[in-house]
């Protein structure tokens, strides 16, 4: 299981790879939130699958995928996307459609501890292992997702083990960041991390 819906505004169409024939593109999806922030989503998808333009408001269904590649200095990126063939969600006669909701699978294969914020908040860091069997084939992709839950649900995972099966519900949120480049003040660039922000969890049989 791994199910994303969005609702926002798509931005930055450009070209992204090609396999075989097939061409692929990448986009931004500007999704705004409830208290007025905005998540900068990293859509990709097959060319001929998209029928919007720039600045087009849209809404989508797809499945959060993530993608490693090597840098400069030998360390790996990490990079968590929506892969999506633009199907639109499906909702009741009268049902407004989420801007931002997932149901994913998958088992818990890295986690921290609990940590405190400065206010007093607490929260804590793990990694959801999905297994996604590709539509029409029986290729597998594994994606290793970044997720972060608060408050009484961060305690609640913290008592669970790694390689624990769940199914975990709740929104992708970017965040920017400085990346310094050197040990000079100045040297740095802004870079935007994504991560799955937990609101419910659901222990599964192993």
């Amino acid at each position: 299981m791994n199910k994303i819906t969005l609702k926002g505004t798509i931005r930055n169409i450009q070209p992204s790879h090609k396999i075989q024939d097939i061409e692929y593109e990448k986009a931004d999806l500007i999704v705004p939130r409830v208290e007025g922030k905005e998540d900068v989503i990293s859509l990709r998808f097959k060319k001929f699958s998209n029928v919007y333009t720039e600045d087009q408001e849209i809404e989508l269904e797809g499945n959060v995928r993530s993608y490693s590649h090597p840098l400069d200095n030998g360390k790996n990126k990490v990079d968590i996307y929506v892969f999506t063939y633009f199907d639109v969600p499906k909702t009741e006669e009268g049902e407004e459609t989420p801007k931002n909701a997932f149901e994913i699978d998958g088992r818990i294969c890295k986690k921290d501890g609990i940590r405190t914020t400065q206010n007093g908040k607490q929260n804590i860091h793990f990694l959801l292992a999905n297994n996604l069997i590709i539509e029409g084939s029986n290729q597998k992709l594994n994606s290793y997702l970044p997720c972060i839950a608060w408050g009484k649900l961060a305690r609640v995972i913290d008592k669970m083990a790694v390689n624990d099966k769940v199914v975990v519900k709740g929104e992708l949120h970017s965040r920017p960041y400085r990346k310094k480049l050197s040990e000079a003040e100045d040297d740095y660039e802004i870079r935007v991390a994504h991560e799955l922000v937990i609101t419910s969890i659901e222990k599964q049989e192993q």
